[in-house]
């Protein structure tokens, strides 16, 4: 390999291959004075947004970049590693400051370092298939927009896996989202070919997770990114950097108030606010929300391009470049005919002969590779937050342009294919969220319906179920706004592929269909359609049985995938034996699978492990849900032992999981303890990366609570729901779309902890916001959380009680029990038992109103339905049976039924018996409650208690006494 050039014209040359791979060296800027202000080159407001071209430091990123600068240092010779984040979050930046710290001079250092435009990683792949190219220099690559290309990526990484090298090759893969179950990243890091899976030794991260990019919290870097900004737009016009500056810290309360709203956590708000401050001034720059902002420059950069293109075409240029935004890019070969076919398309006049040279000099073409045949395709306005702002503008205003919307779009696909795709789904996630933000602007919310408009119409347009993947492999992996369109979208290509396997009997569709079909159990599972899912799970772990057991090295991974999500899915509609028997089955096929590849399977046996214990837990198998749960947690410790940052987030899950079980088990102090070590974990990770972990964290946090309230240390455990309640609030506040159902949770667990501590009021107000998040997300999506309201109902029923407002704590009983009603009726595995406990719990209400005859019928017509729970899984409902008859005990013994009472009360000690004596620690508080019900109702009718039924009960509890009092003496 012999590197040519200097500055940012920098080539790879691989010997007499022909093969040239040009490099883009972002960081490599001349002086200001030297800069050539050529026509192409005529300075912008939009260059200090673009990072390529901007000279605004990295700020607030430092320990990222040193841990990037480990992965450039690792012994390794050939390793890949992605950063993920939303537009503006400032990847480019951070990967063009990781090029400066090697590759920082004009002339080309010990490093080769930079920029690889996507269309030239398909020449790369086709030179490599007959040849290895020979990487004589260390190397680093960065590829932005790599979904774009991961088809040509893999198969690159699957040549280079077969490669040994002398020097270092990096390759720095950029993305806004990478999620794990489906889309580009999966296709990349999960291959269903055992011959793919070399690649995978290629990844830094062996848990196959990209580095997500924090936003800026701090609010001293947010201050120095719009000061830095605010004086490179003042620079640019030639005005006095220092007047009308951004307020110093405190000098303007109202300011600081605004730098630090969760928007700009974005650098990118930073400095869109920082340019539109020469005009505005910082404070009502400030103002504006993060999309008003990107429209405005992008008004003003369209009104540049209008100027440039004369009053005549005005009109042909805005649309066009927002065409060529919406493909991703157009061809430069044939760029005039394109753009005259459009505008013939469009009905709109301009003369693409002008036209053309014009959007090639103010959108410069992407480099591309010399020799190798790649295709050569204009830029788009960037950043991509003001390129997409631009194409809202050019397709909004006049109804018959908002009518052709669509259209446009839809031919843009036809264009631009993965590219197209790709942008239309940053434009949905940057500008469609107006849908669901409670704070949008009425403008914002019908531009956002007029977006999910034109994606349902290209979706419509597009029979060809291989031309829908691209659109389909854009989604995000969890999304709300567009929940109802990945829906339709995967449905399609499910029923498409499955279609063409029944025809063709190809394993290739086959694959295709199986995987599709998993992705759609996932999405109806994401919209409460179980049942459906259930479905969807069962047909493709049924394809996948069928493609491992003709080929099982190629397929058995994806097969004990699809097990783990079947089990899930099994689980969530109550059929827990089902969902043990899938889990199970996936936990054994993962273990044969680490036995004879332990490096590539193990983690997944322990993410198989941890799901096993708990569906183990759900049936009442509570010993063997604690093996699991031990087992998964020490391979997890193995394995962050050898590498904790690929790792340690993993272990701490599995700690959370054993806590449960240990808890389950009466083991409140180990419970405790593991719990504890979670939340430590957690804590590290967020502080690192808060992002990333803080939702982990609010929820360790939320589980410790709990813990150390069973304890009896009420103080901590309201510390400890306090602090998961702030975190989640803050978290919501920021993205209510995705943890409004996290803060309505850990709510209800304040309120049970400020009750404990009798500050009773406290503990209404938490339980009532519960109920009120709750209530608005049923409204909204009721398949989903209508069982999350039923269950916060139930909560704030028994709050109100503590108060003394029985009327209302009845009513929302009530309500609960309706609810629950109806859920047991459509869905009976899933959703009887909390009917009963609900049933049981407005019997208790209902007694202390003095409606005793209701209370009986309520509390009676609970115990039936324990009872044939019990029956039918006696581990798993047994307890709640007994703890039921301990309320009917009750509601009889209030209706002066002394006899009645003391049968019930017997019934319940007799049920949980076993139970206790097997295991004393997870049943003492229950059978403690029994027996002194069951003595003082003895009393009450002056009958002996009977001692062959609780003997043997008094008998371990007067050991545990003896032992507490042993170790009391040697102390």
């Amino acid at each position: 390999m012999v590197v040519t050039g200097s500055g940012n014209a920098v080539r790879l040359i691989f010997g007499d291959s022909g093969i040239v791979l040009p490099l883009q060296r972002m960081q490599i800027r001349p002086p200001a004075a030297r800069r050539i202000q050529q026509a192409h080159h005529r300075r912008r407001e939009l260059d200090i947004l673009n990072p390529a071209l901007s000279t605004i430091p990295l700020i607030g990123r430092t320990d990222i970049l040193d841990g990037l600068r480990v992965w450039l240092d690792c012994d390794a010779d050939i390793s890949v590693h992605a950063v993920t984040g939303r537009a503006g979050s400032g990847k480019t930046r951070l990967a063009i400051a990781l090029c400066e710290a090697v590759d920082g001079e004009t002339d080309v250092g010990d490093w080769a370092a930079g920029f690889l435009s996507p269309s030239d990683v398909g020449p790369v792949v086709e030179a490599s298939a007959t040849r290895a190219l020979s990487w004589d220099r260390n190397t680093l690559l960065v590829l932005d927009y790599a979904a774009q290309v991961h088809g040509d990526l893999a198969r690159w990484l699957d040549r280079l896996a077969t490669q040994e090298l002398e020097t270092k090759l990096r390759i720095l893969l950029l993305e806004r989202d990478a999620p794990p179950g489906f889309g580009w990243w999966h296709e990349l890091t999960a291959p269903p070919l055992n011959s793919a899976a070399a690649r995978l030794t290629l990844f830094y991260d062996a848990d196959l997770r990209p580095h997500a990019l924090p936003g800026l919290e701090d609010l001293e870097g947010r201050r120095a990114v719009m000061t830095a900004a605010f004086g490179a737009a003042r620079a640019l016009h030639d005005e006095a950097v220092n007047e009308g500056s951004v307020p110093e810290v405190g000098a303007d309360r109202h300011f600081d108030g605004r730098l630090a709203e969760a928007q700009f956590a974005n650098p990118l708000a930073l400095v869109m606010a920082g340019v539109i401050a020469r005009e505005k001034g910082p404070s009502e720059a400030l103002a504006l929300r993060r999309l008003e902002m990107a429209r405005h420059l992008a008004r003003r950069e369209l009104a540049r391009l209008k100027r440039l293109a004369g009053e005549g075409q005005a009109a042909a240029i805005v649309h066009l470049t927002a065409f060529n935004g919406l493909a991703g890019g157009l061809e430069l070969k044939g760029l005039n005919a394109a753009l005259a076919d459009e505008l013939a398309a469009a009905g709109l006049s301009g003369d693409a002969g002008s036209l053309g040279p014009l959007m090639q000099q103010e959108l410069p073409p992407l480099q591309s590779g010399e020799g190798g045949g790649s295709v050569g395709r204009l830029g788009s306005i960037q950043p991509d937050l003001i390129g997409e702002g631009v194409i809202v503008e050019a397709l909004s205003g006049a109804p018959a342009i908002e009518a052709g919307a669509a259209d446009v779009v839809a031919r843009a696909y036809a264009v631009g294919a993965y590219r197209a795709a790709e942008v239309l789904m940053r434009l949905l996630q940057d500008y469609a969220y107006a849908l669901e933000d409670q704070s949008a602007t009425d403008e914002e919310k019908a531009t956002a319906r007029r977006l999910m408009d034109m994606l349902a119409h290209v979706a419509g347009q597009t029979g060809n179920p291989e031309a829908l993947e691209p659109l389909a492999f854009a989604l995000p992996e969890r999304t709300t706004i567009l929940r109802e369109a990945a829906l339709d979208l995967t449905s399609n290509l499910a029923q498409a592929f499955r279609q063409a396997f029944r025809n063709s009997h190809n394993p290739g569709d086959a694959a295709r269909a199986a995987m599709w079909l998993n992705n759609l159990a996932f999405r109806l599972s994401d919209l409460g359609r179980r049942e459906d899912a259930l479905g969807a799970a069962q047909e493709a772990a049924g394809l996948y049985r069928e493609l491992a057991a003709a080929r099982p090295d190629a397929f058995t991974p994806a097969l004990a995938g699809a097990l783990n999500n079947l089990a899930g899915v099994l689980s969530a509609l109550g059929r827990r034996e089902d969902a043990l028997d899938a889990a199970e089955e996936a936990a054994g096929l993962y273990r044969d699978l680490a036995a004879a590849r332990p490096d590539a399977f193990t983690p997944d046996l322990a993410m198989s492990l941890n799901n096993l214990a708990s569906f183990l837990s759900a049936l009442g198998r509570r010993e063997d849900a604690l093996g699991a749960a031990e087992e998964a947690a020490g391979l997890y410790r193995d394995l962050a032992a050898a590498r904790p940052d690929a790792f340690t987030p993993n272990l701490a899950a599995s700690l959370n999981t054993l806590a449960n079980q240990l808890s389950a088990l009466g083991r409140r102090e180990a419970a405790l303890d593991a719990a504890e070590e979670a939340v430590g974990l957690r804590r590290v990770l967020a502080a690192a990366r808060p992002d990333a972990f803080t939702p982990n964290l609010a929820a360790s946090l939320n589980n410790v609570a709990s813990f150390l309230s069973a304890l009896g240390r009420r103080e901590a455990a309201l510390d400890a729901a306090e602090e998961a309640v702030g975190l989640r609030r803050d978290l919501a506040a920021a993205r209510p779309d995705a943890f409004t159902p996290n803060l309505a949770a850990s709510l209800n667990n304040l309120a049970n902890q400020l009750s404990d501590l009798g500050r009773r009021e406290d503990a209404l107000g938490a339980a009532e916001e519960a109920a009120g998040l709750y209530r608005d997300l049923a409204a909204a999506r009721p398949d989903a959380f209508t069982p999350d309201l039923a269950m916060s109902l139930n909560n704030l029923a028994s709050f109100l009680l503590a108060l003394g407002r029985r009327e209302a704590a009845l009513a929302a009983a009530e309500e609960a029990v309706g609810l629950r009603r109806d859920l047991a009726a459509a869905r009976p595995d899933a959703f009887t038992p909390a009917l009963a406990a609900s049933l049981s719990n407005l019997a208790g209400f209902l007694s202390d109103l003095g409606r005793r005859e209701a209370a009986l019928d309520a509390a009676q017509e609970a115990a039936g339905l324990f009872r044939e729970l019990a029956a039918a899984r006696p581990d798993a409902f047994t307890p709640d049976l007994s703890v039921n008859l301990c309320m009917l005990s009750d509601v009889r013994r209030a209706s002066s039924d002394i006899v009645g009472a003391r049968e019930a009360i017997a019934e319940a000690i007799g049920l949980l018996m076993p139970l206790f004596l097997d295991a004393p620690q997870a049943f003492i508080q229950w059978m403690a409650m029994h027996l002194q019900r069951y003595l003082e109702l003895s009393q009450e009718l002056d009958i002996e208690p009977d001692m062959e039924l609780i003997g043997p009960a008094v008998a371990v509890f007067q050991e545990l006494q003896q032992r507490e009092n042993g170790d009391d003496d040697e102390r």
